[in-house]
């Protein structure tokens, strides 16, 4: 009889990825490049003081933005543009074929749209009760 039990996330981490690679080469798939990496690209003042970022990992051949926000006082500088250029400019010559990212229904719907993001999914009352989460999607590649 196997027993659930709660463990340290590094140590199933480890031993998932395992799991995983077998499954890439059971199914012939030889993936030779980094599989992992986080990424994170700040916007500074003159001052050189920190006003905004974006952090984005990659896995395989996609990107997914985690977060993306720029202070208050530098909205509508066309910072967080820059910062998605940016991150698609990292991801391409990453090889990257896809971008993905979510934001809240009242946060950055409308601000993805305009960077060319498709909206592929949208799931209300996430993550609480009168809240919709919508997922996007930017292909880099065909």
């Amino acid at each position: 009889m196997t027993k659930l039990a709660r463990l340290a996330p590094t140590e199933l981490d480890t031993y998932l990825s395992k799991l995983f690679k077998q499954q890439l080469a059971d199914h012939q798939i030889d993936y030779q490049r980094q599989i992992s990496e986080d990424v994170a690209i700040g916007a500074y003042d003159d001052e050189g003081q920190l006003v905004g970022g974006l952090l984005m990992n990659r896995r395989y051949d996609h990107v997914y933005i985690s977060r993306l926000a720029v202070s208050p006082t530098y909205r509508g500088h066309r910072l967080g543009t820059q910062l998605v250029q940016a991150a698609e400019a990292w991801a391409r010559e990453q090889q990257v074929l896809t971008i993905t990212l979510s934001t809240r229904d009242y946060q950055a719907v409308d601000f993805y749209l305009k960077c060319g993001f498709q909206i592929y999914g949208k799931v209300a009352d996430l993550p609480f009760k009168g809240v919709t989460t919508v997922y996007f999607v930017k292909r880099l590649i065909d």
